[in-house]
């Protein structure tokens, strides 16, 4: 027994020793793994571009599947997502040796988010009556009769601006006669009268027409320039004043975000008329695009830089036929695709989701003898959308009911 021992003992050494020099011959291959990360623009939002950076280790040559059919084999791609969704993103990898703990395919799910999520697609419009004005709302869908509901019912006469705060679900309502302006909420309730003129140091919202709201402020035309105050009334402010010059009173306006430029169309009953463009940031560059025209009504579509005028006629002007006209927004290719009612068209709208244009036509001020025209982008396929009301100022917008 003792002999065993000995040579168990005697060998031990050599067998651990042998077995370190075969597990240590030589450096293993360098293996190759699959790696990346990505940052997306837009917080996510649609549409949103998505860098993907690669930071696979050893890799010959990459293949990405970015989850929605499309493929690459750029190292470091960066498309763009125009549909909401959970994208499962792979990335595969040639390996530069093929050795047992390469790691070749590397996943991520990315979050597309939908910014319309949780908000539905509303019409808002005013209207006048003999008994005063009303405000009212028409949820866009692809079927049935559009069905009109009312605001809660407020102090109104000549309701002829309005503008939807999307961002804290708020509606504000401008009348030209009373010189006032109200906010709602988004379904039409708590209705408060913010801007009074009649109210000391509230003056300057008297013959409000144009509203718009841009960012945490509220705007709007009147006689002397445009205006503006917080969101909730405060501080009213002259913003660009045009007292002694043109456009002596911006009737409507809307706000391009994209090139930074704030157009309108200047009264023309009382002043000079004409379509212009301005510098929003700082009221620079005052410039009259058309001429003297006697437009009522004004909608930008900052996708397509076109711009759609209710225009009356005047002579020795670029429109000498009352209509609904088309232009690019530097005022070329202008073209009448439209016609409206014996009195003038305060309202018009873009239904961007379904490339709708809206006007208001009216036969009357103030009875329920006019109509909303709906049509294509081009003027092609009017009908009419909406009848027995008296339309004015109306805006879509996707909100928080």
């Amino acid at each position: 027994m003792k002999k065993i021992l000995i040579y168990i003992t005697l060998l031990l050494p050599v067998l651990m020793l042998s077995g370190c020099e075969e597990y240590e011959l030589g450096n293993p291959p360098a293996s190759t793994v699959a790696d990346f990360t990505y940052t997306v623009s837009n917080d996510g939002y649609i549409p949103c571009e998505v860098s993907f950076s690669n930071r696979s280790l050893n890799a010959a040559a990459y293949s990405w599947d970015f989850g929605d059919g499309r493929t690459s084999t750029d190292a470091n791609p960066v498309i763009t997502y125009e549909t909401p969704g959970l994208y499962t993103v792979t990335l595969t990898c040639t390996p530069e040796n093929d050795v047992h703990y390469n790691k070749l395919v590397k996943k991520l799910v990315v979050n597309i988010k939908d910014p319309l999520a949780g908000l539905t697609q509303v019409m808002y419009f005013t209207s006048r009556s003999a008994s005063g004005g009303g405000v009212h709302m028409i949820i866009l869908t692809d079927e049935g009769t559009p069905l009109v509901q009312d605001f809660e019912a407020v102090e109104l006469s000549r309701p002829y601006g309005i503008a939807v705060d999307t961002a804290h679900s708020k509606v504000y309502v401008s009348d030209y006669s009373l010189g006032v302006i109200y906010r709602f909420d988004a379904d039409g309730k708590n209705p408060v009268r913010i801007l009074d003129y009649a109210v000391a140091g509230q003056e300057i919202v008297d013959s409000p027409e144009a509203l718009m709201v841009v960012g945490d402020k509220l705007y709007w035309g009147r006689p002397g320039g445009i205006y503006r105050c917080n969101l909730d009334g405060t501080n009213p402010e002259v913003y660009i004043s045009t007292e002694g010059t043109e456009p002596e009173y911006p009737i409507d306006m809307q706000f391009d975000d994209v090139t930074g430029k704030l157009y309108l169309v200047n009264d023309r009953t009382d002043y000079s008329g004409g379509y212009f463009n301005v510098n929003f940031s700082d009221g620079s560059n005052m410039t009259e695009i058309i001429q003297d025209i006697d437009g009522t009504a004004l909608e930008v579509d900052t996708e397509t830089n076109k711009v759609y005028m209710a225009v009356y006629a005047v002579d020795g002007t670029a429109i000498t036929e009352n209509g609904i006209y088309i232009c690019n927004t530097d005022g070329t290719d202008l073209a009448k695709i439209g016609d409206f009612g014996s009195k003038a068209t305060w309202g018009m709208t873009i239904d961007h989701q379904r490339d709708k244009l809206f006007w208001g036509y009216k036969i009357s001020n103030s009875a329920a003898d006019g109509k909303i025209v709906r049509s294509n982008l081009d003027g092609s396929g009017q009908e009419d959308w909406v009848t027995g009301v008296s339309p004015h100022a109306m805006q879509i917008a996707w909100i928080k009911l």
